[in-house]
């Protein structure tokens, strides 16, 4: 995937997918059910270790390129998947996984992408939510030591973005923005973006506050320059953060912003944009944006928007306060945010900004404004 800027590529992006093909990856999972069977003839007992890469001892943060990565493969937590089991529990874990294996397959041998809805709706009575098939799915590929994406399986898509590009896509469309707001494709169909010239990316947390800025041309203002918004709608998808890593790395001289709530869940969605998520440390290398720079709301500048912390937000700011990568310069203001939101023992959220008579619009012209004249006195 390539980013390019008035026609001319200016960058190649690294395409992380796996460098194995779909057949390599498929003799991989027919490896695993040959163990199993292999294990059901001699011992009567079908048996897999399947990592598990949410567990704290299969994730490390890296303190020189700034993100939470996974331990080697050898190193991660495994849990034993076996049937028949002691409990109908470990037979219903055992369906799934093989179930979920078996859709993988089916999509690998056709070369058509599945959505990790797609497969939920499939066998909504196996798989029970959603957040099941999530897990599986991303441990499945774990456990191959390959990305999500090279298993032909991607999110159903959730981000929008807004501005002035061009997404051109490998099966030869054209995807031309003009203001419009759009959905952001799979990474897997994008063959290159081409971006224009803008001033600076803007991502925002809620998808009301978006829609309002996109309702109002934010994204051209002859204040603060042209820019792309660009939001998850709370956290992330890995669409959308692919997104915005690869507009980060392929425009490093391109200012990024980042405007959430101010609150723990907030300023944790910024830290996902940033630092990555313990969900995907396998992949956080190219999921992350650490030149994002938080530009609001900040909680001394809405006394008049306040509302109080919850137990349940005290709760949250001080386990992120206790996070590795909240020691780093690159997290600095969102610590002093959160030791002031604990010591005030108040929240500032944006839709309580946009009431006030000083709304969003006009808070964050000014932020954004104040920060672009600083890059240029310096």
């Amino acid at each position: 995937m390539s980013f390019t800027q008035g026609g001319d590529v200016i960058e190649e992006y690294l395409d992380y997918r796996s460098e194995e093909s779909r057949e390599e990856i498929l003799g991989k999972i027919e490896s695993l059910i040959s163990d199993l069977m292999a294990g059901v003839a001699d011992t009567g007992l079908a048996t897999m270790r399947l990592s598990n890469r949410r567990a704290a001892e299969s994730i490390t943060f890296d303190k020189e390129k700034l993100h939470l990565t996974a331990r080697d493969a050898a190193d991660t937590k495994q849990n034993i998947i076996a049937f028949p089991g002691p409990t109908i529990l470990n037979s219903w874990r055992f369906a799934v996984l093989m179930r979920t294996l078996d859709i993988i397959s089916e999509s690998l041998t056709s070369g058509k992408v599945v959505t990790k809805r797609d497969i939920y709706y499939r066998e909504t009575w196996l798989f029970r939510n959603q957040a099941i098939v999530d897990r599986i799915v991303d441990d499945i590929g774990r456990t191959l030591n390959v990305p999500r994406a090279a298993l032909g399986v991607v999110a159903a898509q959730k981000g929008l973005a807004c501005g002035t590009f061009c997404i051109h896509k490998k099966d030869g469309t054209l995807m031309a923005v003009e203001g419009e707001m759009q959905l952001i494709p799979p990474f897997e169909e994008i063959k290159s973006v081409d971006v224009m010239d803008i001033d600076f990316v803007l991502v925002i947390e809620k998808e009301a506050i978006f829609r309002s800025l996109c309702s109002s041309k934010f994204y051209n203002r002859a204040d603060i320059g042209r820019s792309i918004l660009v939001t998850g709608k709370g956290y992330p998808d890995l669409t959308t953060r692919q997104f915005i890593s690869n507009i980060a790395a392929c425009h490093p001289d391109t200012p990024l912003f980042g405007a959430v709530d101010s609150d723990p869940y907030g300023i944790d969605i910024l830290c996902t944009y940033k630092f990555g998520s313990r969900a995907m440390a396998h992949e956080n290398s190219h999921l992350t944006a650490l030149k994002m720079e938080w530009v609001g709301v900040n909680v001394l500048e809405y006394e008049d928007g306040w509302t109080k912390l919850s137990v349940g937000d005290r709760k949250k700011a001080i386990k992120m306060l206790s996070l590795p990568w909240m020691e780093t310069e690159a997290a600095m203001a969102m610590r002093l945010e959160l030791q002031r939101m604990l010591f005030l023992g108040q929240k500032a959220e944006m839709n309580v900004v946009g009431t006030e008579a000083y709304g969003v619009i006009t808070y964050l012209t000014h932020a954004i404004k104040t920060r672009l004249d600083a890059l240029i006195t310096h």
